[in-house]
């Protein structure tokens, strides 16, 4: 009865930290190919404000 209880445990946490897991390495995938092409064409976007070489 224990081994079962263990083992269920085990699967259930191995579940949430892959489950996590991926989604950890799925938000970082996508901020570096936002931080390469970010993909805003707008000129009068904030960002070049803040971006120009006069400040």
């Amino acid at each position: 009865m224990a081994a079962g209880w263990f083992s269920a445990h085990l699967i259930g946490n191995l579940f949430i930290i892959i489950v996590f897991g991926l989604g950890a390495i799925a938000c970082f995938a996508v901020a570096i190919v936002m931080l390469f092409r970010p993909g805003e064409k707008n000129r009068d976007h904030p960002k070049y404000r803040i971006m120009n070489d006069d400040r």
